[in-house]
């Protein structure tokens, strides 16, 4: 059995996180997905636009509603509380952005998640994490100035002393940025990884053991991760645990298209690709509409890497929203549709319990036969 110091802090049964994941609220998946014991997270890069987007599945539109995002995420933490409430050992949490072009929304949706936990004490049993990532983490600390940031922003633990605080970086400078403002567990994302990534190439083969040898903080390995050799190969590189998003796109109560998860099952791994995305990179899969998206990138790609704003930007943001609006279509080749490298490794639909049930098997059954992987010399004595 494994049992990881992640299974000890925030009182999972398994040490794996259900990454959050736009343009959807993956309320739904978040359920499952702590109805069977791994950390369900809400995400909130959809509750921006005064309500969800009209290419999200129907029953997403009513849960989300209408209001600013700090209104539409207690209606939401609300309705997987309600959902989880009866499952004792159930825990969840929200992934809130915090990138400077999203600050005015995360401000708002941290807010949201503070005064619904101070009005429903109850819900600390179940909500026991906040996961920031996409942006600086020292604004959110306690005496954020005074330990070098800009401005402050909501002191996340000062706030809610009892969450789990995460922040998802792709590189060691954001690691030990992240443990200076606090947080209790550093994830270490992979370029590998879907959606929001980093322009610098750095795998999660080197990130993660460089992250685990350089902060104290509990690390947890995210991009590419998808199954019990991946989860094994985490915990041999020191990690506590995996986050994975794309390999939980494609299960039977995710809140996707079906046409996406299926674009998924279909992918190599090599039908991946990066170009400027909402707020930085993101990786597409290839069809027609994320290779528009690339010829507008490269137009200025000097300065996309550098983190300067290029004259194409609004181009860009304008195909990436009619790619969006098209999942609703279910058109492959029209849609901007998100994932990882590890689509390559994605060959089935399963439900949520049967790929936790897989993963941890196979995880257990390949750390437990490790030692008849290695040849052991035989002592042979040599007579004189």
């Amino acid at each position: 059995m494994i049992y990881t110091k992640f299974q000890e802090l925030v009182g999972t049964k398994y040490p794996i996180i259900q990454a959050g994941m736009g343009p959807y609220s993956t309320t739904d998946l978040c359920i499952a997905v702590a109805k069977e014991g791994a950390l369900g997270l809400i995400s909130t890069i959809g509750m921006t636009a005064g309500g969800a987007s009209s290419a999200a599945p129907e029953a997403a539109q009513e849960i989300f509603g209408k209001g600013r995002p700090g209104v539409i995420i207690k209606r939401v933490i609300q309705y997987v509380y309600d959902h989880l409430k009866d499952y004792p050992d159930a825990k969840f949490g929200v992934n809130i952005p915090v990138a400077t072009d999203f600050i005015y929304a995360a401000r708002s949706l941290m807010k949201g998640a503070i005064e619904i936990l101070k009005e429903n004490p109850e819900m600390q049993e179940k909500l026991k994490v906040i996961v920031t990532s996409a942006g600086d983490p020292l604004p959110w600390a306690i005496d954020a100035v005074s330990k070098g940031a800009k401005k402050a922003r909501i002191a996340i633990k000062e706030k809610l002393p009892h969450i789990t605080w995460c922040h998802v970086v792709p590189n060691v400078r954001g690691a030990k940025r992240a443990e200076k403002a606090g947080a209790d567990i550093v994830i270490a994302s992979g370029r590998e990884g879907g959606a929001h990534c980093a322009w610098r190439d750095v795998s999660s083969m080197v990130l993660l053991p460089e992250v685990v040898k350089n902060v104290s903080k509990l690390v947890v390995g995210a991009g590419g991760f998808a199954d019990g050799a991946s989860l094994a190969a985490a915990l041999a590189l020191g990690a506590a645990g995996v986050q994975m998003g794309t390999r939980f796109i494609a299960t039977q109560e995710a809140d996707f298209q079906e046409m996406w998860k299926e674009a998924l099952v279909k992918r190599a791994e090599t039908d991946t690709l990066i170009a400027r995305g909402l707020f930085g990179p993101m990786r597409f899969l290839r069809n027609d509409m994320s290779l528009k998206v690339v010829d507008e990138t490269i137009s200025d790609a000097s300065n996309l890497f550098r983190g300067i704003p290029c004259p194409s930007n609004d181009k860009i943001m304008r195909i990436e929203m009619q790619g969006l609006e098209k999942l609703i279509e279910e058109n492959e080749d029209e849609s901007i549709i998100l994932g990882g490298v590890v689509t390559g490794r994605i060959h089935s639909i399963p439900t949520v319990k049967e790929l936790l049930e897989s993963i941890m098997s196979e995880a257990e059954q390949i750390i437990s036969n490790l030692p008849s992987y290695i040849k052991k010399e035989e002592l042979v004595e040599i007579e004189k």
